[in-house]
């Protein structure tokens, strides 16, 4: 009896075949959902979802999703409704109400207790008022609170700023970077680095908010992520780093991309201090320690990698960029030679022992200079003096757009 009823059920909704996108839960309602669309029609599960990129970049018409899938929040119910989707949230009411409360909170378009048989599904889905054709992607619109950005100003770019190992000078060059190009666009300068976080403490920000907290506002309350933006006096808008590096446990690194989109949108230039270390970890079976780093260098626009002027300095960055070059094998590569002297002899023999092996797109050096290290000791940017304008120099090469457009 209960058979012929569903093959009924299903018979009214023949020509509905509305497309759905089902999250893998471990409740029995989405394998129940998934062997009677398959069965009886009414609908087709046409992707299963396991990751937030699944449910954003396939085509389909609703989300039917967990209270309890791990990557549920506001924003994701928010992007999928911004294409043109629908959400049903399902919850578990012998494990309470509260699952359908927060499913409520976040802004689903419909709510559905995961006890009801797969038929009830089919028409709770089918009371969305979906249409039957074949869903439409639409541009995905900004979220949460703007910031006002000049047309005129240069096209929006991420660069990710590494070094070939600890102690090059990284942070300095990414924090005098970004000053540069602050004075000609909006510059957001955010510390991706995970393993040695250090830009917040260089400049006497507080620890928090940080990358953790604008990564949360952003996923959870996005009307909040301005609120967790350091603004300096001087200067770029500021991400601060992780408050403690065990943290990077709990960043996922598609959510920091997320977040890189959604900062790109309120700013002309991203830079983005990163990890010295790009090894990919995962490959040997190991953790993911240093995927941020190599999630960066695969969307970022331009590289800039920081050395030390010695052999082995030169050693160091030529295994970088053959790194990096795996990850983002056509992104231009700028490397920048710190504390170096002005010997034009050592600084050929440095250029030609990096020609060898790769060509880069530009070679900088910086000098050694007292003012760096006052700066660093004061909290203050670095501003004059023979660094900065290597850097300067440097960020005509880098970005001579946005120098040019700034003239």
């Amino acid at each position: 009896m209960r058979e012929d009823q569903e093959r009924g059920a299903a018979s009214q909704m023949a020509g509905r075949e509305v497309e759905l996108a089902v999250v893998v839960s471990p409740r029995e309602w989405a394998e129940r959902l998934h062997r009677f669309t398959m069965d009886y029609g009414g609908a087709r599960v046409r992707v299963r979802v396991l990751s937030p990129e699944d449910a954003l970049a396939q085509e389909y018409q609703v989300l039917v999703i967990d209270d309890i899938s791990s990557f549920l929040n506001r924003r994701l119910v928010q992007q999928v409704q911004l294409q043109g989707r629908k959400v049903l949230g399902v919850y578990d009411l012998d494990d309470g109400d509260d699952g359908r409360r927060r499913l409520e909170e976040l802004g689903v378009d419909d709510t559905m207790d995961a006890r009801m048989s797969a038929e009830d599904f089919i028409r709770r889905i089918d009371a969305l008022g979906v249409g039957v054709t074949e869903a439409t992607v639409l541009p995905e619109a900004p979220v949460g609170v703007e910031m006002e950005v000049d047309d005129a100003v240069a096209p929006r770019r991420l660069t990710a700023v590494g070094s070939s190992s600890g102690g090059c000078g990284a942070t300095e060059v990414s924090l005098a970077l970004a000053h540069v190009l602050a004075g000609a666009s909006p510059t957001i300068l955010m510390d991706l680095d995970n393993v040695r976080p250090t830009i917040a403490q260089r400049l006497g920000l507080p620890l928090h908010p940080n990358l953790r907290t604008t990564v949360d506002a952003l996923l959870h309350a996005p009307e909040r992520l301005e609120q967790t933006l350091h603004r300096p006096r001087t200067g770029p808008t500021v991400v601060g780093g992780l408050s403690n590096a065990a943290d990077w446990l709990e960043l996922r690194d598609g959510d920091v991309v997320e977040l890189m989109r959604e900062l790109s949108r309120r700013t002309s230039s991203l830079i983005a201090n990163i990890s010295s270390t790009i090894e990919d970890l995962a490959y040997y079976g190991g953790p993911g320690r240093y995927g941020l780093a190599r999630e960066i260098i695969r969307h970022a626009d331009e590289l800039v990698v920081v050395a030390l002027p010695t052999p082995v300095g030169i050693t160091r960055v030529l295994d970088w960029v053959a790194t990096a070059s795996t990850i983002a094998p056509v992104t231009p590569i700028h490397v920048v030679i710190n504390q170096s002297n002005r010997s034009s002899y050592e600084q050929g023999e440095l250029v030609r022992e990096l020609s060898r092996s790769y060509s880069p797109a530009s070679v900088t050096f910086l000098p050694t200079d007292r003012r760096v290290h006052d700066a660093a000791w004061s909290g203050e940017w670095v501003e004059s003096g023979p660094f900065w304008k290597g850097v300067r120099a440097m960020a005509d090469r880098v970005r001579p757009r946005i120098e040019a457009r700034a003239s």
